[in-house]
């Protein structure tokens, strides 16, 4: 991304005249109060040019509009309790000058702090404004649409002055500035500029924050996506946002097209000034949102796992396969995996499923125990079958989805183990609880990378090898894994969003019509094999009796015959 030249302030800085600030009376008697003691006085603020105010434009002259609300704090209130620190202050014309109104209780020489927009919010501190980046409450909590109109609608300004009591009168001046700055995007493809963008979603920046009048200062902080929806079709984009250090956002941009492009700032070399202009040409690529698929490294792991439905037709794959519809499904789920030290569903031939025979293409949609000649289907390769389709043997997903995935192999799984945290946990679906292990490769906390993590915090590295991990939670086979000192962690949906979700979705054995383990214990296959009858899998259990997760791959003590059903969880190689 090219930062071109900063120019100009925000708006710049006004000075606002303190004046006619006429005393009030506080007793029955009306006698007059001292310059030097605190009351309630009207207060009239006269405006210099209205360089920063509601009518914003960042390339000539601004104006206030008569209503515009102020909220004015007396940060140096040494008045009783009775007498009010805050007061809401009035635009009370249109105009480059104008003059705001209102009530203050204040003294000589109080210093004043000033917010724009103001207002009262019952229950809460006055003296702390909410500064809400993606909805204006001056504007029916609206969001941003990305025009140089709407950012008066998002226009925070703040400043300080000094009150000077004359008898019935005061004057000072106060000094407004910007908490925010503005973006003025442009984005290109392919050296294109692109002139119809609907939409903007603008990622891991500030979104919302506190103002605290009383401390001068910006506070509580959140992050998250700005959203930006235009109603007409844009050239240019422009974005109220809040400063922010090592500024390292992502960008997402909708066409009118159907089309959508994203950026990434993966160098946060840049910090954000508050009451700055910056004009930025962002340079995008064509992705497809939502995609089934998350990028870690160089390998678009799939979402999903590999599933087979008879008589189903799902666009891009041969009749009958697709991918789970969420990361937490298999089929024949346990409402709870720990009730039985084997959890077993018995399985009709023929009937939808998602465990396979390693190198099967040509029966593996077949689950009859009792032929020979589908049990011992397998490929008897004795090395890789990646890409392989050879007279009904063969890479499954490469297959079945006309070349556009493919077997994971013994490599991927351990780069996936080595680019990632490993969260041990369960995500409820509502009726069944699914256990498994969430690989999230942007982790909060980058120390994770590379370790197994519970509720406890990190534990074994298991990039490359084998992680045990004791004590998960008290021994036994009832729903010990989520009581409340367990370790397991309870994921969300959201939580699942950041990374790819692998259930234990069990095992198959081909001599039995029983589903092993479902709920307790993932089995996947990888392209590689050990011999002809061997093959290398991925595989974690948590193991009820001991309390104890184990996860592996590539281990020579536990390579399963091929023969046995195992789940596949693809990696996507299309266009």
């Amino acid at each position: 991304m090219n930062f071109k030249k900063i120019y100009g302030l925000i708006l710049g800085v006004i000075v606002a005249g303190l004046t006619s600030c006429s005393s009030d009376l506080n007793n029955e008697e009306k006698a007059p109060v001292s310059p030097n003691e605190t009351a309630k006085r009207a207060l009239s603020i006269s405006t210099g040019d209205a360089k920063t105010r509601s009518e914003v434009n960042i390339d000539a002259g601004n104006k206030w509009v008569t209503g515009d609300k102020f909220m004015a704090y007396n940060r140096t209130f040494t008045g009783p309790s009775s007498e009010s620190r805050f007061g809401l202050l009035t635009a009370s014309s249109t105009g480059t000058r104008t003059t705001l109104d209102g009530v203050i209780a204040c003294k000589d020489n109080d210093e004043l702090g000033i917010f724009y927009p103001g207002s009262y919010v019952t229950g809460f501190d006055q003296g702390k404004m909410s500064v809400n980046m993606t909805a204006s409450y001056i504007n029916g909590n609206k969001g941003q649409d990305g025009s140089k109109e709407n950012l008066k609608y998002f226009d925070y300004s703040y400043g300080k002055g000094t009150v000077t009591v004359n008898g019935a009168s005061a004057s000072g001046s106060v000094d407004m500035k910007k908490l925010y700055s503005v973006l003025e995007l442009d984005f290109t493809a392919g050296g294109v500029k692109l002139t119809n963008i609907k939409k903007l979603v603008l990622s891991n920046v500030y979104t919302e924050a506190v103002y605290n009048i009383p401390n001068n200062e910006l506070e509580n902080y959140e992050t998250g996506a700005i959203e930006v929806n235009s109603p007409v079709e844009l050239k240019k984009v422009y974005v109220a946002i809040l400063p922010k250090s090592h500024f390292s956002p992502t960008f997402e941009v909708y066409t009118a097209d159907n089309k959508a492009y994203r950026f990434t700032v993966n160098d946060p070399n840049f910090n954000l000034v508050a009451a700055k202009v910056y004009p930025i040409t962002v340079a995008v690529k064509e992705f497809t949102p939502n995609p089934p698929y998350i990028e870690i490294g160089d390998v678009k792991w799939g979402k999903y796992n590999l599933q087979y439905t008879p008589n189903s037709k799902t666009v891009g794959w041969k009749d009958g396969y697709h991918l789970a519809k969420n990361p937490w499904d298999y089929f024949y789920t346990q409402s709870s995996p720990m009730t039985q030290q084997q959890s077993v569903r018995d399985v009709d031939d023929n009937s939808k499923f998602d465990h396979f025979r390693w190198g099967d293409i040509s029966y593996a949609y077949d689950y009859s125990y009792n032929s020979p000649d589908v049990v011992q289907h397998y490929d008897g390769s004795t090395g890789s079958i990646l890409k392989k389709n050879n007279n009904g043997y063969g890479d499954l997903p490469y297959y079945a989805s006309n070349g556009n995935w493919r077997l994971p192999t013994k490599k991927d799984y351990e780069d996936l183990m080595s680019h990632t945290a490993q969260y041990i946990g369960y995500y409820s679906d509502g009726t069944n609880d699914i256990l498994g292990v969430l690989f999230v490769p942007n982790p909060t906390d980058r120390s994770e990378i590379g370790y197994t993590v519970t509720k406890d915090g990190k534990t074994n590295r298991v990039s490359n090898s084998k992680a045990v991990v004791n004590n998960l939670y008290k021994p036994g086979w009832a729903d010990n894994y989520k009581a409340a000192n367990s370790k397991l962690i309870k994921f969300t949906k959201e939580d699942l969003d950041k990374g790819i979700f692998f259930p234990a979705a069990g095992w198959y054995y081909p001599d039995s019509k029983k589903l092993q383990n479902p709920g307790r214990q993932g089995t996947y296959w990888t392209a590689d094999a050990v011999n002809s009858t061997q093959a290398v899998s991925f595989t974690f259990t948590f193991d009820a009796q001991q309390a104890t997760f184990t996860s592996s791959v590539g281990l020579v003590s536990f390579n399963p015959h091929k023969h046995t059903m195992y789940s596949i969880r693809p990696i996507y190689i299309g266009q």
